[in-house]
C-alpha cells in the first residue's frame, strides 16, 4: 500500500467519524428532558420500561424518572415545577382537581380487572381470623396513604358490606414497607398491591381476604399519566412525543411478559422468584373515559373525601 492510498484511506475513516458524529449530534440536541415521577408499582412498569428498553430515547425524549413514595405528592410535585409529568392514581388527580390544582390526564395505566395482571387487594396475618367484611372492626390495618386509591377502594368494600370504615383502625405506611409490616406483626392486615402483594402471599407472610379487581365494576381505572394543565399547554409535542412512547412501553410490557418481569426485577427491586408469580399479561390500559373517573368521583363523594361538582371531562386532555 502507497503512501498516497494510506493518506486517502484516513481522509476516509476520519470523514466517516466526522460524519457520524453529525448525524448523532442533531438527535442528542433535539432530545427533550422530560422529569417523570413514578412509583414502585407493578402497574407502572411502562415507566421503566420506557427507559429500559430505549422507548423514550426514539421517541425524542430524555427521561429522567423520579421515585415518588406517596402517591398524594405527585400533584404537589408537579405544582412545584420539580416534576412534568407524573403517574397518579385517579383518586388523588380527582382530589387535586377539586382542590383547585389545575391537572389533566394525559395516558391511562392500568385497570382493575377480575382476573389477570397485577393484583391489589387486602392481605392478613395468617394467624388472624378475618374472613368478611365485618370481621375488620377492632382489627388495625395499614395503607400506604389514607384517603388514597386503597384506602377508598377497602373503605367502599365495607361500606357496601354494612360496614362503618370507622370502626378500623388505619396506620399509614408506604407499600415498600408492607412486608416488614406483616412480618413484624405491627398490624393485622394490609391493603396492597403488586409487586408487593406478590412478595406477601410467595413467602406465607400473609394470605388474601380480597382482590379489588372482583369486587369493582369491570376496566375500573386506577391510574394516569398527569402533568398541569400549564406545563400540557406550552409543551404539546413534548406530550404527543409522550403519549406515543407510553403506548409503545404499554405494548411492550403487555406482548413481551419476560421483558416485563425482568423490569420488575431490576426496578422494583423484586425478587426473581416472586416476579415469576405476576400474572400476565398486565390489566394495562392506556385508555380514559368520563364515565371511568365518574365511578371514582361518586363513591368519593360517599365517602366525604370531595363535594364532587367538578366537571370532570374537562380533565382529560384531547
Amino acid at each position: 500500500m502507497t503512501g498516497t492510498t494510506r493518506s486517502v484511506l484516513r481522509l476516509i475513516l476520519a470523514a466517516s467519524v466526522a460524519l457520524a458524529a453529525m448525524a448523532a449530534g442533531p438527535v442528542s440536541a433535539q432530545q427533550t428532558k422530560v422529569r417523570l415521577g413514578a412509583q414502585t408499582i407493578g402497574d407502572y412498569i411502562a415507566a421503566y420500561m420506557g427507559q429500559e428498553y430505549g422507548i423514550y430515547a426514539k421517541h425524542g425524549l430524555d427521561v429522567t424518572i423520579q421515585p415518588i413514595t406517596i402517591s398524594t405528592l405527585a400533584a404537589a410535585s408537579l405544582m412545584s415545577g420539580s416534576l412534568d409529568l407524573a403517574t397518579s392514581t385517579v383518586p388523588d388527580m380527582i382530589q387535586a382537581v377539586e382542590n383547585g390544582i389545575d391537572l389533566v390526564a394525559i395516558s391511562g395505566i392500568g385497570v382493575l380487572a377480575p382476573h389477570g395482571g397485577t393484583r391489589s387487594g387486602v392481605v392478613v396475618q395468617p394467624d388472624v381470623n378475618i374472613v368478611k367484611a365485618s370481621d375488620f372492626v377492632g382489627k388495625k390495618v395499614g395503607i400506604s396513604a389514607l384517603g388514597g386509591l386503597l384506602h377508598i377502594l377497602f373503605q367502599n368494600y365495607l361500606m357496601e358490606n354494612g360496614v362503618d370504615p370507622q370502626k378500623v383502625t388505619y396506620v399509614e405506611i408506604p407499600i415498600p414497607s408492607h412486608f416488614d409490616a406483616m412480618k413484624s406483626h405491627s398490624v393485622d392486615a394490609v391493603v396492597t398491591a403488586d409487586p408487593m402483594m406478590a412478595r406477601i402471599l410467595a413467602t406465607k407472610v400473609g394470605k388474601e381476604v380480597l382482590a379489588f379487581g372482583q369486587a369493582v365494576p369491570p376496566n375500573t381505572i386506577t391510574a394516569a399519566i398527569t402533568s398541569t394543565r400549564d406545563y400540557a399547554n406550552k409543551n404539546p409535542a413534548v406530550i404527543a412525543k409522550f403519549r406515543q412512547a407510553w403506548q409503545e412501553a404499554t405494548d411492550l410490557a403487555l406482548s413481551d411478559p419476560e421483558k416485563a418481569r425482568a423490569a420488575m426485577v431490576k426496578y422494583l427491586k423484586l425478587p426473581a422468584p416472586v416476579a415469576a408469580t405476576i400474572n400476565m399479561p398486565l390489566t394495562l390500559s392506556t385508555s380514559i373515559t368520563l364515565k371511568q373517573l365518574l365511578w371514582w368521583q361518586d363513591i368519593m363523594r360517599k365517602q366525604n373525601l370531595i363535594q364532587g361538582k367538578t366537571d370532570l371531562s374537562k380533565v382529560i386532555l384531547p
